[in-house]
Order: C-alpha cells, then sequence, then structure tokens
C-alpha cells in the first residue's frame, strides 16, 4: 500500500497488476481511498500498468523539480488524481473517486488539497521504485 497523509488529507493506492493481461489496456485493478478535510471515499479504479508506470515516473520528477503536474485517469470513467507543484514547494493534490452502487446509485467524491513537498517524498519514491518496470517503452 501506498500513503501519502498530511494533518488533513490522507491518500491510499493499492494496486493489483494482472501480468498475464499485460497486452490488454485494463490489467491493473487500483483501490484508491481518500480522505480530505472530513470527507472520505474509496473506489476501484481500472487502468493500465503503464498508465500508472508514467504516473510514478512523473510524480518522482514532479518532486525532484518541484515543476509540472502528472494526472493518472480511469479510461473508461471520470476517476483520476493529480499531483502539480509550484517552485515553493507546495503540491496541489486533486481529484475524482467514483463507483456505482448495487442499486444503480453513483457515488463521487471530487477532492482537493495542498501540502508541503516533503509530505510528498516517501509516497514519490515508492511508487517510482514498484512501477518504473513498467515503462511503456520496455
Amino acid at each position: 500500500m501506498y500513503r501519502l497523509q498530511t494533518e488533513d488529507f490522507q491518500l491510499e493506492m493499492l494496486a493489483k497488476v494482472y501480468e498475464e493481461d499485460m497486452s490488454s489496456p485494463v490489467n491493473t485493478s487500483l483501490i484508491l481511498s481518500v480522505s480530505s478535510d472530513g470527507f472520505s471515499a474509496s473506489a476501484g479504479m481500472d487502468i493500465d500498468v503503464r498508465d500508472l508506470s508514467e504516473f510514478a515516473m512523473g510524480l518522482n520528477e514532479l518532486y525532484e523539480t518541484l515543476e509540472g503536474t502528472v494526472r493518472l485517469e480511469e479510461p473508461y470513467s471520470d476517476g483520476y488524481m493529480e499531483f502539480s507543484a509550484d517552485s515553493l514547494g507546495h503540491i496541489r493534490i486533486m481529484g475524482c473517486v467514483q463507483k456505482s452502487t448495487a442499486y444503480g446509485y453513483m457515488q463521487k467524491l471530487l477532492f482537493g488539497n495542498e501540502c508541503d513537498q516533503t509530505y510528498l517524498k516517501n509516497f514519490a519514491k515508492e511508487l517510482h521504485a514498484d512501477f518504473a518496470k513498467y515503462a511503456k517503452d520496455r
């Protein structure tokens, strides 16, 4: 599990890569749990591990340079998370967690929060260490 936690924000990710489905455009289940200023949600995202790899490498670069924006999107829904940085070390985290219920209702949490770059280090480094190997050019 990967966790980024501040005083009023927590983001947890748990990824399951289905190696036997690597030729499929959706081969990874990502559980994304968010708690932001008292609001919380948890839902799955079906993604390509190569997109997660790009996100992990981009997030690590964002941490190192304090420049840019990285985004991970679910291809068949509105689910996403996005990190952006400024030169002062502020990291903005935004996203959408959503799921459909068994009764046909849609639950959705749009979230946004900000933290100092020091909170991002372990999260970015751990994701990079585990998912850089799935880069698209390999």
